[in-house]
Formats: structure tokens, C-alpha cells, sequence
């Protein structure tokens, strides 16, 4: 396995300027303004048109449609979660997403316009990357969760309320016993680890797991921020694919990752985008594993009771 170097706090292998943000294309815009005049149903008509028309589309996967002019189009069983991430993230500084240009519902059915981001996930060229490419993520993305962060944190003694995006009930394949029949917010992040972390009184757990837990869980000192929710490296793009991606400058901000796919974003405790970013790895030092400690040396803690939980728990997770 490779060794990482993990940057010293207030070091980085690469400068970046945070202030920036990439533009999104003048056609984007125009469309934009453009369909906030046409009627809900009448977008939401097009876009259903879109879906079955093969000469129109290029399908990606069963909901989600490449179109003409650089444009991507997602569908939903409802109104996506989302549309209201991708709002919000827009906001920010320094954050690199697709551009929204356009949400709507018909009949149940929810339609999620953006900008196509040409390049390769991080997931189909990970079997290339050099150690100097997976510091160079590390650092982009150390880069990017910091901004969001510092951006949107909350702090204890009211930190607020955990949900998703749009402010309703949490629904997330790690935790899916709290899902569409227990679907509920939470006021503190105590009462939300609680159910992260379930099982500790249970026989086989009650005197191993819970005295490394139960500390973790009943901290009172748990910032909120808003949170991808799903940071693998599927959900990764490298701009342009790995080839051109490498041979660029990491000044130049059209390079940076672009982070897609906000379905299960929302206002999480601090620690939860390690977490996620982990919870499907079988061994403790994977080397992504490793990756996610260095984009989020402060959750070291966390990763590794979570680890512990996992693997001597029993709890068995069925998403």
C-alpha cells in the first residue's frame, strides 16, 4: 500500500484559491432564466419526453440522461433532496458541483436538470493513480469539505437541527432503521450517534463496545454541517479524465474534483462524511480508507470506533 503524507495543519501540497468558484456556461444561465417562465407542468412534460426518446438521450444509468448541449438530466420517484443540496452548495465558496439549472415534479415523478461535467470518476481510474495523484485529491477534497464546513458549521450549545437537505427526515442506507417508517429529524447530535451506533446493550457488546462508544455518542461538543453524505469515489470527477487532469496545474481552479450526486446531503454532525465515505470498506487500512483519514484527520476517532463497531457489532446493515 502506498503511504500517504498527510499535510501538517495549515499546510497544503497545493495552493488553491478558495475564492473562486467555476462558472458556469452562458447557455446554462440563459436556459435557466429562461425555464423559471414556463410552467412546472410543461418542463416536467419535456423532460419525461426526454427520458423516452433514445434519439435524444444518451442513458447513463436507469435514471439518469445525457443530453445535447452539455446538459444532464436525473429523475426521482419524487422531488429530489438534491435540488435543494445543489441550491445551497451553489451559495458557497470554493465548492465545485454541476450547475443546477432546473427542478421539477410531475405525477410523483421529480426532474433534476444540471451541467454534464465531462471527465472520468475516481472510481474507474483508480487502478492508474500514483501516489502524487491520490495526494493531489487529498488535498482538493481536504480543500473543499474544509470550505463547506467553515462555511456552514453550527455550534453546541444549539447547534441545528439534523436532517437532510431540504429540512425533512433523514433517510440514509447506513443508518436504515431510521428510513421511511421511522423516517425523523433530530434536535442534538447525541440522539442521532445513538442510532449510528446501535446494539451496545446488547450482551456481546455491553462491555466491550459501549465504554469505547458511549463516550463518543454522548459528547455535547458536536458541531452540525452541511454534508455530502456519499463521498465515494463514484461520486468524484476528475475534470477532463485522469490523463489531462494530471498533465494540468493544481492552480487552475477548471481542474478542481467535481463532487456529484447530493441525493443523500443534508445537516449532519461533523464526523458523518467520514463516516459514509467508509461504511461499505471491509478492512480497517484500505488505502481510500487511508485517503478519507487524511481529508478528515479531525474524525480519527470516529473512524476508528466506527471500524470496531462494524466488524464486532453483529449489527448487520441491509440498505
Amino acid at each position: 500500500m502506498t503511504k500517504l503524507v498527510l499535510p501538517k495543519p495549515g499546510q497544503t501540497l497545493f495552493r488553491f484559491d478558495l475564492q473562486s468558484s467555476r462558472r458556469p456556461p452562458l447557455f446554462a444561465l440563459i436556459l435557466k432564466r429562461v425555464l423559471r417562465i414556463v410552467p412546472c407542468s410543461w418542463r416536467a412534460s419535456v423532460y419525461q419526453a426526454c427520458t423516452r426518446n433514445q434519439h435524444i438521450h444518451t442513458r447513463i444509468t436507469s435514471r439518469v440522461f445525457r443530453l445535447p448541449f452539455g446538459l444532464v438530466l436525473k429523475t426521482f420517484s419524487e422531488l429530489p433532496v438534491e435540488a435543494d443540496a445543489l441550491k445551497l452548495v451553489e451559495s458557497l465558496r470554493g465548492i465545485h458541483t454541476p450547475y443546477l439549472v432546473d427542478y421539477t415534479s410531475l405525477d410523483s415523478r421529480g426532474f433534476l436538470l444540471t451541467t454534464w461535467v465531462e471527465g472520468e470518476t475516481l472510481g474507474h481510474a483508480w487502478d492508474r493513480l500514483s501516489a502524487t495523484d491520490k495526494q493531489r485529491v487529498v488535498v482538493d477534497l481536504r480543500s473543499q469539505f474544509d470550505q463547506m464546513r467553515q462555511q456552514t458549521i453550527s455550534s453546541p450549545p444549539r447547534p441545528r437541527m439534523i436532517c437532510n437537505a431540504s429540512d425533512g427526515p433523514i433517510n440514509d442506507p447506513r443508518i436504515p432503521w431510521v428510513g421511511e417508517e421511522n423516517a425523523q429529524t433530530f434536535q442534538a447530535p447525541p440522539q442521532f450517534a445513538e442510532q449510528v451506533w446501535i446494539g451496545l446493550d446488547w450482551k456481546n457488546n455491553r462491555d466491550t463496545l459501549k465504554p469505547l462508544l458511549q463516550p463518543l455518542i454522548d459528547r455535547p461538543d458536536v458541531h452540525v454541517v452541511f454534508s455530502h453524505g456519499d463521498l465515494l469515489p463514484k461520486n468524484l470527477i476528475l475534470p477532463g479524465g485522469l490523463t489531462k487532469w494530471r498533465s494540468s496545474s493544481s492552480l487552475d481552479d477548471s481542474t478542481k474534483i467535481t463532487i456529484i450526486d447530493w441525493e443523500f446531503a443534508g445537516w449532519m454532525p461533523n464526523f458523518w462524511d467520514s463516516l459514509k465515505a467508509t461504511w461499505m470498506e471491509c478492512e480497517a487500512d484500505t488505502e481510500w480508507t487511508e485517503m478519507i483519514r487524511c481529508i478528515f484527520p479531525e474524525c480519527a476517532v470516529e473512524l476508528d470506533a466506527d471500524w470496531q463497531w462494524r466488524s464486532r457489532s453483529r449489527v448487520t446493515i441491509l440498505a
